[in-house]
């Protein structure tokens, strides 16, 4: 009678929850099936077999409705799904239990960033449920989003939509939404391949290349992340030091909760809602791999949007997890907070120099430079060394994403070369995976430094590949009220205290992350789009698959204290405006 009643107010059930209906009837009635001997020496023992063929005809007849409820509602096609005026729309969209609680999600529904609620090229349609908007979804190019409404209106969104909380009102006339991916995947816990260790490697030894080119005229693909298999060989990292807004998820709640995507479009990492007072969902990506700096390797991020806004502290960088930081090397290839401009930074524990004479040659070159420089690499933040800091081509996070393209860096026993190339100008060896970096244009290049042969001994061990988005915490939080765009948000004194790090509740950055006045630019602005991310070696170098420190040790850094806390430290307090102690200028870099 429940399920018929369901049916005479058009209250439409899905198909998967009425095969389940029956699937579960079906159990019951094999469970019926056992011999009246066994019953035991209660009353049912003075009648055998009586309870079990009444018990067994109740579950025939419950199957049968459900049956019946199956083909009412596959004969009523796509016809519009109103619910009796008493229903409960929470019980409708409850997935407790179902395959799809880890996939459909109840109250959200995607959004395009034009704004719109469908992708161009398609329209409203209607479904009868929601598994019926997600087969449409499958079988249309390009989505990779439904949303499927109340009165059976079904949404198509692509790859870069995002997803948005819907707060009912109205109470059991509210209308409601409910979202899910293209197609539910099983989700893998995360790589599983078996690597080489990097102990009793070669230590690293500077040479010396020649004019401003690297060692290397050739390299070939060594690995790659790219298209709907983008995320199968990064581990996802739930630990926070930054003592900042951002709540890492694991693989699993990232792809549910829609802040990680991956499409034959491109990849997306983006910034979530708000999980925990003061704490939005975000993600952290270490690579399983590591790869040696000596011998060389190029890494390659082509993309067509990164993440920038008040609060917001994306990072791609490279580090090695096998000893404390940072004795095994970090090298920052695209890190700001708020809206600083990125800098190429090298961090470690020996004192080892940049090749200045060498720099400053090569470095005219470049076009648009900023002079500050930093020549030493040792860092030790309590002392105020930041490690060394190349004159370098800076821009800030909205004109990377003004700009797409394919940030490059080039590493090897010379030093390190990065480059941005614009899309339209994406070379034909890079894009045939056979890169020739000494052949590239000196306008790509953003930031030279050389190693000096003498003193860069032993400077870094394998480096695994870092991405993730930061919030608030020791640099975007500490120099929150130093942007403008960041007081132009209204958080500013005498209403809450600028860095504030430690107090969350009083503190700018964090307050303005936890408003509800975030979320539109957060959801517009903070997030990566990635076409490929790619590593290459010299052609022809024959070398092991090296495991990273957080692989090997299961997603956990070897040095358990507050370490990366330092090392992702305020550089941008110590090397801006009023940081004449250790930076310095060179005449003469200030362009060709």
């Amino acid at each position: 009678f429940w399920l018929k009643s369901r049916t005479d107010h058009q209250f439409k059930i899905s198909d998967r929850t009425l095969w389940l209906i029956m699937e579960r009837l079906s159990d019951a009635e094999g469970l019926l099936e056992t011999d009246d001997t066994e019953v035991g020496s209660d009353s049912r023992e003075r009648n055998p077999g009586r309870i079990g063929i009444l018990s067994r005809a109740g579950v025939t007849a419950l199957m049968l409705a459900a049956m019946l409820c199956l083909t009412q509602q596959r004969s009523s096609g796509g016809d519009a799904v109103d619910s009796a005026p008493d229903a409960d729309f929470v019980d409708f969209f409850d997935l407790t239990g179902m395959a799809t609680e880890k996939c459909y999600r109840n109250k959200s529904y995607y959004v395009e960033l034009s704004g719109q609620h469908e992708m161009p090229g398609t329209s409203r349609t209607r479904q009868s449920n929601a598994f019926g908007c997600q087969q449409q979804c499958f079988r249309t190019p390009g989505c990779e989003h439904f949303s499927f409404w109340r009165d059976g209106g079904c949404l198509l969104t692509s790859y870069s939509a995002y997803p948005s909380l819907y707060h009912e009102s109205g109470g059991k006339h509210a209308s409601g939404v409910i979202s899910g991916p293209r197609e539910c995947k099983e989700m893998s816990n995360g790589p599983t391949e078996v690597l080489a260790n990097t102990f009793d490697i070669p230590e690293f030894v500077a040479q010396e290349a020649a004019g401003c080119d690297s060692l290397h005229d050739e390299y070939e693909l060594a690995w790659r992340a790219q298209g709907e298999t983008f995320f199968e060989d990064w581990q996802f990292i739930n630990e926070s030091k930054t003592r900042g807004a951002e709540w890492y998820l694991n693989k699993t709640e990232a792809f549910y909760q829609g802040t990680v995507v991956a499409s034959k479009k491109g990849a997306i990492i983006r910034v979530g809602e708000q999980v925990h007072p003061f704490k939005r969902r975000s993600i952290m990506l270490h690579t399983a791999q590591a790869w040696r700096p000596d011998p060389g390797f190029i890494v390659v991020m082509k993309y067509k949007h990164v993440p920038f806004g008040p609060g917001i502290w994306p990072a791609f960088w490279l580090l090695n997890t096998d000893v404390k930081w940072p004795n095994g090397g970090e090298l920052d290839i695209l890190e700001y907070a708020n809206y600083d401009t990125a800098k190429v930074t090298f961090h470690t524990d020996k004192n080892c120099s940049m090749n200045v004479k060498k720099l400053m040659e090569c470095t005219k070159q470049m076009q648009d430079v900023n002079p500050t420089m930093v020549a030493s690499c040792y860092t030790n933040y309590s002392g105020n060394q930041l490690g060394c800091l190349p004159p370098q081509v800076r821009k800030d996070g909205e004109w990377f994403s003004r700009n797409p393209g394919a940030v490059a860096l080039v590493w090897d026993a010379s030093g390190i070369t990065s480059f941005h190339i614009p899309e339209s100008e994406i070379p034909q060896d890079l894009e045939s995976d056979a890169p020739r970096p000494n052949t590239w244009k000196d306008s790509w290049r953003m930031a030279f430094m050389p190693f000096d042969q003498a003193s860069c001994q032993d400077i870094a061990k394998p480096q695994e590949i870092v991405l993730n988005i930061a919030l608030c915490g020791d640099w975007a939080g500490n120099t929150f009220y130093q942007c403008e765009q960041c007081r132009d948000t209204g958080y500013k004194p005498n209403y809450c205290i600028p860095g504030h790090v430690t107090e969350p509740a009083t503190d700018c950055c964090t307050l303005y992350m936890s408003n509800p006045s975030a979320e539109k630019p957060l959801k517009e602005h903070a997030y990566f789009d990635i076409s490929y991310m790619k590593v290459f070696t010299p052609k022809g170098a024959k070398l092991p698959k090296y495991s990273s420190g957080t692989y090997r040790n299961g997603g956990v850094e070897v040095d358990e204290s507050s370490q990366e806390m330092s090392s992702r430290m305020v550089e941008d307090n110590l090397l801006g405006a009023n940081s004449s102690i250790l930076a310095f200028e060179i005449d003469g870099l200030d362009g060709p």
